[in-house]
């Protein structure tokens, strides 16, 4: 949920919904409202009629059959059905009427008729098989939550592939032994090198599903992720990549609220296919890698993958450029004519940081990936004479984000702009940042002549 401002609201108006007379979310002192944020499943036949007392709103992700509609915010208070249901009938009518006449061949339908619906299943006769690989450094104590939570998915064919990322300390493969050491379906794997695009490279040699899928640590994947990836690749045979819903798990401060309102893959509850050529993706395609989905939550088809080469090990956290690998590979994926499918039923849920200056750091690091991965493509003869084609456009682009409203204060001044400033030096720095890990990479390559290491 976007913040509201300091100014209590009269009334709650949703996306082309009507108003409702319900009672309105005071913010905190911070000036930021603390939002529950959490789903509704219409087939549960059960919907919400009271908030914890510690939250002034409610952010619910309106499911049917496990697949996101979209998303309905509420202020605190009691909720009775009267109002609940033509707020709801607003918001995601339209797409309950499409999922029940794809689902039960139900035609019309509302919402009322929507909660309790039996679901056909047919999502849950794809065998294919997966393999999840996690890469972690030195974070046991995430670690053991995500184990967890991955080690409740189930699949007919399904395994993982734990890569600790040059550890420390033996603290996570102790956290790994305690919490999946007996599951056969766990492997645990040393990779000595630091860097993310190092760790996905070694847990996808070690991958022998037909899907290798990736998530991070500080992420809770639904109970039907599996399920919503392999939907994804099911829209056509010529996706090679799936990426998934990456919905914001808690908001209760201003980083978080922050970061809630940036990103759209937190959001968009509308599948869609991408291809090389697009002209419905916007003018930036495919150089606007962002708005395929993130790295925390993405899924490929292994041969496919390796065919590409894996990741670009010059790219990523823990190296000089701090990210932009996943950027890099679905770009990179696109240009090989591989389409890729944006899937929400495919949903974790995601624990933004709630340190304003820890965000400040991430938003210089997402800035600097993205400048990296832009000089990585503008140093390619064939995609540099697109890409400077467009710089005009991508220019307006910048200046359009770097002045977008977040949150006003009284005086009406941005006050989280200086984290919009942290991206932009990130992004400045981000071709210097490419081309010394350039040199690194190639001073590992000699120095390690037996490991297949290639700036790809």
């Amino acid at each position: 949920m976007r913040p509201m401002a300091a100014a209590a609201r009269a009334r709650v108006r949703l996306r082309g919904g009507p108003k409702a007379e319900l009672a309105s979310p005071q913010p905190a002192s911070n000036g930021v409202i603390r939002v529950l944020c959490t789903d509704l499943e219409l087939s549960d036949g059960l919907l919400p009629t009271h908030l914890p007392d510690k939250h002034q709103a409610l952010k619910l992700l309106v499911r049917l059959h496990g697949e996101p509609l979209g998303y309905l915010e509420l202020p605190p208070g009691p909720i009775r059905d009267e109002q609940l249901l033509p707020l709801l009938e607003a918001e995601v009518g339209r797409r309950v009427q499409e999922h029940l006449a794809e689902d039960v061949q139900s035609s019309p339908s509302t919402v009322r008729d929507a909660i309790g619906a039996p679901h056909c299943g047919r999502d849950d006769q794809d065998t294919t098989s997966v393999t999840v690989v996690l890469c972690t450094r030195d974070r046991a104590q995430l670690v053991r939550g995500c184990l967890q939570n991955l080690a409740k998915l189930e699949h007919k064919s399904l395994d993982f592939v734990v890569v600790d990322n040059a550890p420390s300390s033996d603290d996570t493969q102790k956290v790994f032994d305690e919490t999946v050491g007996d599951d056969d379906r766990f492997r645990y794997v040393r990779e000595p090198l630091p860097g993310l695009s190092r760790a996905r490279n070694t847990g996808l040699a070690h991958a022998t599903g037909d899907v290798v899928a990736f998530t991070d640590d500080d992420v809770t994947v639904d109970s039907m992720w599996i399920l919503g990836l392999l939907r994804g690749f099911r829209r056509g045979e010529e996706i090679g990549c799936v990426t998934g819903m990456v919905a914001t798990a808690s908001i209760e401060g201003p980083a978080e609220a922050f970061f809630d309102s940036r990103v759209t893959w937190a959001s968009s509850c509308t599948p869609r296919v991408y291809r090389r050529k697009d002209p419905t993706a916007g003018p930036l395609h495919p150089w606007a890698a962002g708005q395929f989905g993130t790295g925390a939550n993405f899924a490929f088809r292994t041969k496919v993958l390796r065919e590409l080469g894996g990741f670009d090990e010059c790219l990523g956290a823990g190296s000089y450029t701090k990210g932009g690998e996943d950027l890099d590979i679905f770009v990179r994926a696109l240009l090989a004519d591989e389409a890729i499918a944006y899937e929400p039923f495919a949903l974790v849920w995601h624990t933004h940081r709630t340190d304003v200056s820890q965000l400040e750091d991430q938003m210089f690091a997402y800035g600097m990936g993205l400048g990296a991965y832009l000089t990585k493509h503008l140093l390619v003869k064939e995609s540099a004479a697109d890409m400077l084609v467009r710089l005009p456009i991508a220019v307006r682009h910048m200046r359009g984000v770097l002045n977008r409203p977040w949150q006003q204060d009284d005086n009406g001044t941005d006050d989280m702009r200086f984290l919009r400033r942290a991206e932009l030096q990130g992004l400045a720095r981000g071709p210097l940042a490419y081309l010394k890990a350039r040199r690194h990479e190639a001073a590992v390559r000699s120095d390690n002549p037996g490991r297949s290491l290639t700036s790809r």
